[in-house]
C-alpha cells in the first residue's frame, strides 16, 4: 500500500490504535470515485450548457431529453436509480422526525462537524477553489445547508425527492472539482493522495452522521434508539448516492461509524493554515447567513460561535484552527440546562413552545435559501473566474 507523504505519520500513530480501520481509511485515500469520475471525463468534451441539459433530463427522468447524452451518464443513472437492497424508506421517518424535534440542537451539531471536517485535508479542495474563502462561500455554506434540511425531510430521499437529486448532484460536483484539481497541476497526489478521496468521503460521511448524533447529544438531544438508527439510516443512503463506498459505511452502525472517524481523523495530519482560513471563513458566514447586519451584533454572534465551537471541538483542534482562546467551562451543561426549560416548556405550554421551535427553523431556512439552485457544474478550479452553479 502506497502510502501518501501527509498521512504517514498519522497512518502509523492511528495503526497503534486499530490496525484494521486504518488500512482501511488510507487504502481509500489514493481513490476517487470511478464511476462519476468516468461520467466528468465524457462530458469534458462537451459544452457546458449541454452538459447542465443533460443532467437536468437525467435528474428528471426525461428519455427523450437524454436522446445524445453520453453512454456513460445515461450508465450512472441507471445504476443509482434503484436503491441498495438495505434501504427501507419507511425506516427514515423516526429520525426525521427527531431532528425536527430537535433542529435548534441539530444546526449547531451540523456546523461544528463541518469545521470537524475543515481540521482535515478536505479544506485543502476547498482552499484551493475559494468556494468558502471568497463570496462564493456563502453559496456553497447554503447548498450544504439546503442539501441537510431536504434528505431530513419524509420522502426527499425518493427517486423524484430533492434530497435524492441533490446528493446526487454533489457527487457529480466533487467528480468535477477533483477533475479540476487533478489537471490543474497544483495538487500533488504523492503527497497528498487523491482530491476529495473516497477516504474523505467515506470520513465526512461518519461526521455527518455518528459525529453529528454525538454532538447534538452534548447540547440536549435526547434520542432513543429507534431514532438513533433511522438518522443513521438516512445517512448511510444519502452518503451512498453521494459516492462513499460501501466498506466506509458500516452498515449505518452507529458505534463501528463513530470509531472509524476517530481513527480516520489520526490518519490525517494536523490542522494548518488553510484548515484555520476556511474555519473561520465559515464562522464569519454566520452572523450574515443570519441576517445580522450592525456590526457590534455581528461581532457578539462571532464570538458566541467561537466558543461554541471551541466547547464541542476542545480546546486542542480549537487552538490548531486559530480560534480565540474563551473560558468554556460549563458552557454545555448552560445549554442542555437550556433544553431542559424547553422540554419542560413544551408540557406546559405546547403552543409556545411550538413556536420557540419555529422561530428556530425558520433560522435554518433562512440559511439554505438559493433561488437559483440548479445541477450545473463548476466550469473553472477558481470560485472567482467560475459561472455560478
Amino acid at each position: 500500500m502506497q502510502i501518501p507523504r501527509a498521512y504517514q505519520d498519522g497512518f502509523e500513530r492511528a495503526r497503534a490504535l486499530d490496525a484494521g480501520l486504518a488500512d482501511r481509511y488510507v487504502e481509500h485515500v489514493g481513490r476517487g470515485d470511478p464511476v462519476a469520475d468516468a461520467v466528468i471525463e465524457e462530458l469534458a468534451s462537451y459544452d457546458q450548457r449541454r452538459v447542465h441539459g443533460f443532467i437536468q433530463a437525467a435528474m428528471d427522468q426525461d428519455a427523450a431529453a437524454l436522446v445524445g447524452a453520453p453512454r456513460p451518464l445515461r450508465d450512472f443513472f441507471d445504476r443509482i436509480e434503484t436503491p441498495p437492497a438495505w434501504f427501507e424508506p419507511d425506516a427514515v421517518l423516526p429520525g426525521c422526525r427527531a431532528f425536527h424535534s430537535y433542529s435548534d440542537l441539530f444546526v449547531p451539531a451540523f456546523f461544528v462537524v463541518t469545521l470537524q471536517n475543515a481540521a482535515t485535508l478536505i479544506s485543502k479542495a476547498f482552499y484551493m477553489t475559494g468556494r468558502v474563502t471568497t463570496e462564493a462561500g456563502l453559496r456553497r455554506i447554503r447548498q450544504n445547508t439546503r442539501h441537510f434540511i431536504e434528505i431530513m425531510l419524509p420522502g426527499a430521499l425518493d427517486r423524484q425527492g430533492d434530497g435524492w437529486k441533490l446528493s446526487v448532484r454533489i457527487r457529480l460536483v466533487h467528480a468535477q472539482v477533483r477533475r479540476l484539481l487533478r489537471t490543474s497541476g497544483a495538487w500533488d497526489e504523492d503527497e497528498f493522495g487523491m482530491p476529495l478521496s473516497a477516504a474523505h468521503m467515506g470520513l465526512a460521511s461518519a461526521n455527518f452522521s455518528a459525529t453529528m448524533l454525538w454532538q447534538a447529544g452534548r447540547l440536549g438531544a435526547r434520542l432513543d434508539a429507534e431514532e438513533r438508527a433511522s438518522f443513521m439510516h438516512v445517512w448511510r443512503y444519502a452518503s451512498w448516492l453521494i459516492g462513499t463506498p460501501e466498506a466506509l459505511l458500516f452498515e449505518g452502525d452507529e458505534t463501528a461509524t463513530h470509531e472509524f472517524y476517530r481513527i480516520a481523523s489520526r490518519c490525517e495530519p494536523p490542522p494548518n493554515d488553510e484548515s484555520a482560513t476556511i474555519a473561520k471563513a465559515l464562522v464569519s458566514a454566520v452572523p450574515v447567513i443570519a441576517g445580522v447586519t450592525d456590526p457590534a451584533e455581528q461581532q457578539a454572534m462571532e464570538s458566541h460561535v467561537f466558543r461554541v465551537a471551541r466547547a464541542l471541538l476542545g480546546g486542542e483542534t480549537a487552538d490548531q484552527l486559530g480560534f480565540p482562546r474563551q473560558r468554556t467551562r460549563g458552557l454545555l451543561a448552560t445549554m442542555r440546562w437550556r433544553r431542559g426549560v424547553y422540554r419542560q416548556l413544551h408540557r406546559l405550554s405546547p403552543r409556545m413552545a411550538q413556536k420557540w421551535r419555529g422561530k428556530n427553523f425558520v433560522f435554518l431556512l433562512d440559511a439554505a435559501i438559493l433561488s437559483d439552485l440548479s445541477y450545473r457544474l463548476p466550469d473553472q478550479l477558481e470560485a472567482s473566474k467560475a459561472r455560478p452553479w
